[in-house]
């Protein structure tokens, strides 16, 4: 393949949450992605603002990384962008420092929705129609996990998505997936990778030979969202 492969979202980062219990793990995670010829992953580790402030969340994240980069390289392949997996809740546009937890460099900002549909309330869409306010561009994780009616809610105020590649490795291809991508409301593609088992990352590279033209439209529509960022 001849285009850019970004895995947008994946829990690479030693010890900052359930991803990777390791240093060596995370190194494993690396060499999968660089094997499958990745140019660039994103590094979305869990914030759970309900737990903790966004600047313990950095100085972690920056610890977490530093244990990588002192077995990686300081110039690790693929390139990592540090990012988050931010899980929305009422409010969270009042957070003070949101904006940190955008992908390093860009105005990007990877959000989680709740799985209970019971959580989608109006409220909660006001959220992030207040986010957007401010400045703040979402992109929404692993949409293929939630209703699509509440989904479609999302794409009718104007957001855009993610995918994890496991959802479209299925012999029957979920159609309003497929729909989703040839409107362009899918702009990027993620292994959600957790571990670092010797077939973690098939589904991803399978996911990503088997769309072809339509995975080098997502893949430009994702360097897009990341022109600006800070790749280590």
């Amino acid at each position: 393949m001849c285009m850019k492969l970004i895995d947008f979202h994946c829990h690479i980062l030693p010890r900052l949450d359930h991803g990777s219990r390791s240093s060596q793990i995370s190194l494993s995670q690396l060499k999968l992605m660089q094997a499958a010829g990745v140019d660039t992953v994103c590094a979305t580790s869990h914030f759970y603002p309900q737990e903790m402030l966004p600047e313990t969340f950095l100085e972690a994240r920056a610890s977490s990384f530093a244990r990588l980069l002192e077995v990686a390289g300081d110039t690790p392949r693929p390139k990592i962008v540090l990012g988050a997996e931010v899980l929305i809740c009422d409010g969270l546009d009042r957070m003070e420092n949101l904006s940190d937890l955008c992908l390093e460099g860009t105005n990007v900002i990877l959000l989680e929705m709740p799985f209970s549909p019971s959580s989608w309330s109006s409220r909660l869409f006001q959220t992030v129609a207040d986010i957007s306010d401010k400045g703040i561009t979402p992109v929404f994780a692993h949409v293929d996990r939630y209703p699509s009616k509440l989904v479609e809610r999302l794409f009718d105020m104007g957001f855009q998505a993610q995918l994890n590649a496991d959802s479209l490795n299925r012999l029957m291809k979920p159609h309003h997936l497929l729909q989703w991508i040839e409107e362009g409301c899918i702009v990027a593609l993620g292994s959600d990778l957790h571990g670092a088992a010797d077939d973690a990352y098939k589904p991803y590279m399978k996911v990503c030979a088997s769309l072809k033209e339509k995975t080098a439209s997502i893949m430009a529509e994702t360097e897009k969202l990341l022109c600006d960022a800070v790749r280590r």
